[in-house]
């Protein structure tokens, strides 16, 4: 069994203020990381594309990337339902970019909270600018169309949540297969500048949909659930949000989830760039009289990114 944790390791800026709250809270998950041996999974979002939940998710479902394609591109398929083999399937994803003093970035996506209606009117607002570009659309959800494209564009798929926060500057595909993709992205962003939907959203303090977001790229592919893994995800939107005042609130329930699975099951541990895996060590017979080896699980819980 593997239990797989995203959120639990923090950035290393805020991981030594964090230790005591963990120790307090869940000793016994202290324990098995000073037992289980450790092996760092280096998920950097600038190999996978995506973040490192999403990459293991991906590589839990059974999906394997094209030659020159990342990780990332599975989310198109994935996030559109499409399991046709010979469909390539994209993704743009309703976003806010914000201009702040490095340039423009991408707002956490999970912040936006894109009601259906407000969804529903600002396709209909851009309908007819399909017409005569080859490309056309389909809302799939509140968050995500899927989108056709007249070529297959050439870039490396990136998720939006991968990059929240980020300046945008080294993320835009400016590849001349997306030339008209971009005009009429700058075409929709004029539309919903002044939008009711967004002047009502400044109303309510909440941020603009100003763009979208394009991803994926991968033909469909039919995921194969690895029923071995169980999942925490109470630590997700905190750690996202990096609302660590909720993350520690969580972290009873972390250790009634965790106490209440094999003290043997693997843990996959994940943070913003990087995972840690924690297996516990088989000993021999004449090994188990002794004492187990206590390892020093700080030295990875503070692993710089």
């Amino acid at each position: 069994m593997e239990i797989l944790i995203p959120g639990t390791l923090p950035p290393p800026t805020i991981a030594p203020e964090l230790v005591q709250y963990l120790e307090a809270a869940c000793p016994s998950l202290i324990e098995r990381f000073k037992r289980q041996r450790a092996e760092i999974l280096a998920l950097h979002p600038d190999e996978t594309g995506c973040t490192p939940y999403e990459a293991v998710e991906l590589k839990r479902l059974g999906f394997v990337p094209s030659e020159g394609m990342n990780l990332s591109a599975g989310l198109g398929p994935f996030r559109a339902g499409v399991r046709a083999l010979d469909e390539q399937v994209w993704i743009a994803e309703l976003a806010s970019v914000a201009i702040r003093a490095e340039g423009p970035t991408l707002l956490d996506p999970d912040l936006l909270a894109i009601t259906q209606a407000e969804s529903d009117a600002l396709f209909d607002a851009v309908s007819t600018l399909w017409a005569g570009t080859g490309i056309s659309a389909l809302a799939l959800s509140p968050m995500h169309w899927r989108v056709w494209l007249p070529s297959n564009p050439v870039f490396n798929s990136v998720s939006p949540r991968a990059i929240a926060g980020m300046a945008l500057a080294d993320w835009w595909p400016q590849h001349e297969t997306l030339r008209s993709w971009r005009k009429l992205l700058n075409e929709i962003q004029m539309i919903w500048h002044e939008h009711p939907v967004n002047l009502e959203r400044t109303e309510r303090g909440l941020p603009h949909i100003n763009s979208l977001w394009l991803y994926g790229g991968a033909k469909g592919w039919k995921p194969q659930p690895d029923n071995s893994v169980v999942l925490f995800d109470g630590l997700v939107k905190s750690h996202q949000q990096s609302d660590w005042a909720s993350w520690i609130h969580t972290l009873p329930a972390l250790k009634a989830f965790i106490d209440s699975h094999p003290e043997d099951a693997t843990l996959t541990l994940l943070g913003q760039q990087h995972g840690i895996q924690l297996t516990a060590a088989q000993r021999s017979w004449w090994a188990r009289i002794l004492p187990a080896k206590k390892h020093n699980w700080k030295s990875w819980w503070n692993l710089q990114n």
